[in-house]
């Protein structure tokens, strides 16, 4: 598992395995799980957006992931991912196809908002995840 503690005035990316991380200041936590299948075998990437306290979800946005990219030997079932707000979260699931054997890192650009109660802020921040293909 990947995790990524995003800050209110910085995005900072924090690689860590099986932990989330968050402190008092986060207005939300990213964390995403790698996906391993075989080379031609589909493969399912989650990504998941918690909300900090005093902090809620926009039910009206269009959460989503954009910009999805990889390097060669990766093939994704869409080109852009609609999140579904689970239990206060948005979770996110790409599906993609390695069509070589190795790891291969997926880039795209999460699109979502949240509010404090009064202020709504619409955000980006960066997605990065791994798929590992074996033979």
């Amino acid at each position: 598992m990947v995790t990524r503690r995003v800050s209110r005035l910085a995005v900072a990316v924090v690689a860590l395995t099986g932990v989330v991380c968050a402190d008092a200041q986060s207005s939300f936590v990213i964390s995403v799980q790698n996906a391993s299948a075989r080379v031609g075998e589909k493969a399912v990437i989650v990504a998941k957006i918690s909300m900090g306290d005093g902090f809620r979800l926009t039910d009206s946005y269009r959460h989503r992931i954009i910009k999805l990219a990889a390097s060669d030997g990766v093939e994704f079932e869409r080109e852009v991912v609609r999140g579904s707000v689970q239990d206060g979260s948005i979770v996110f699931t790409v599906g993609v196809t390695p069509k070589s054997a190795g790891t291969h890192t997926v880039h795209g650009v999460f699109r979502f908002s949240y509010h404090n109660g009064g202020e709504l802020d619409i955000r980006a921040a960066p997605f990065e995840a791994t798929v590992t293909a074996t033979e």
